[in-house]
């Protein structure tokens, strides 16, 4: 139990500290693949509240990011060249992409299914919220140009999350403290002096 609440208290008060008091959780992945970067509802709506969309491209061109629901999504995208983003890695804050695709890029501003859309140079942020899921959510040129070096950016926030991951700390601690208690009470005694009586003289 010792070594479990201090496991615990340590794993939790790490936690807390990479949230910050924000409960900020952020997951980047750079993509050297041509085609979209592409997040589907089982990670974008995987969390019942708002998520910051970001990309970067390290030549500074156009970006361009879209929602719409994910029937409406892979129908414009058909057999285009894209990256998806299949996991999401905590604490290291990782994402991990799967190529798919061969086909040339779908030029996604022609299409009007777009609930959600944000267009930047060099850089675009997109907040996406779950009143529309499932949904999924597009990184693209703006046009039919594949991207290439780009750097795509996932954060969820929720205070509660630290103040969560604090209140774990606290309890694995206490749990820790009576464990060694015990312990310390069930040390073996270190033997006790002997009295011999008193000595009779014949």
């Amino acid at each position: 139990m010792a070594v479990l609440g201090l496991s615990l208290a340590v794993f939790a008060a790490w936690t807390a500290l990479r949230l910050g008091p924000s409960g900020e959780a952020r997951f980047s992945v750079a993509s050297n693949a041509p085609g979209a970067l592409v997040v589907e509802p089982d990670v974008l709506n995987s969390v019942d509240g708002p998520v910051l969309l970001t990309a970067a491209r390290s030549d500074g061109g156009a970006l361009r990011l879209v929602t719409a629901p994910s029937t409406d999504a892979r129908a414009v995208l058909g057999r285009s060249a894209v990256s998806t983003v299949r996991g999401v890695h905590f604490p290291a804050g990782r994402l991990d992409l799967r190529a798919s695709g061969v086909g040339p890029l779908t030029n996604v501003g022609t299409a009007d299914v777009w609930r959600l859309s944000a267009t930047g140079a060099g850089s675009a942020e997109l907040v996406v919220d779950q009143v529309g899921g499932p949904e999924t959510a597009v990184v693209t040129s703006g046009d039919a140009t594949a991207l290439r070096n780009v750097t795509m950016t996932l954060t969820w926030a929720d205070r509660a999350w630290f103040f969560e991951a604090l209140a774990a700390a606290v309890i694995g601690a206490i749990i820790a403290a009576f464990a060694l208690g015990d312990l310390w009470q069930a040390r073996p005694q270190r033997a006790g002096s002997v009295h011999s009586g008193p000595r009779h003289g014949r």
